[in-house]
């Protein structure tokens, strides 16, 4: 079977998480960019089973040429995982799999993490992302 990969696809993030996701990346540091915090989220959401459909998209959405050919892997693992068929593979239909876990795992990663926005003076960068790491090396999200 070929891999059907769609270059020109915009995955959609939700309107209500576009801050925090920005505050993320450019304010805390902790991700680099935006493909990268999909890329998680939608990876504890799978295994959290918190499939999400986005009901209002954000004002930008995330190019597919953002993400590497390993996250293309990660993210038909995703689809097929869940759809059990491998027809899911053909389309963009992954595509919107993959953003439902993004947007399902997205809450998890920031309250496992403990990132507070309510008030941003409490998130102290350096713990964050040494129980950030933690959880990765120990599998614990």
């Amino acid at each position: 079977m070929e891999i059907y990969v769609n270059l020109n696809y915009r995955f959609k993030r939700s309107g209500a998480q576009e801050e925090q996701m920005k505050y993320l990346i450019q304010d805390l540091k902790i991700f680099q960019s935006y493909s990268q915090i999909m890329m998680i989220s939608a990876l504890v959401g799978y295994h959290h089973k918190a499939y999400a459909p986005i009901e209002k998209g954000g004002s930008d959405t995330v190019q597919m040429t953002t993400f590497r050919e390993k996250d293309r892997d990660y993210i038909d693992f995703i689809a097929f995982a869940y759809a059990q068929e491998q027809s899911v593979l053909l389309s963009n239909k992954k595509y919107e799999i993959f953003e439902a876990f993004a947007n399902g795992g997205f809450p998890i990663v920031v309250d496992t993490l403990g990132i507070d926005f309510a008030d941003k003076n409490r998130n102290n960068r350096i713990e964050i992302m040494k129980k950030y790491f933690s959880l990765l090396v120990a599998n614990s999200f």
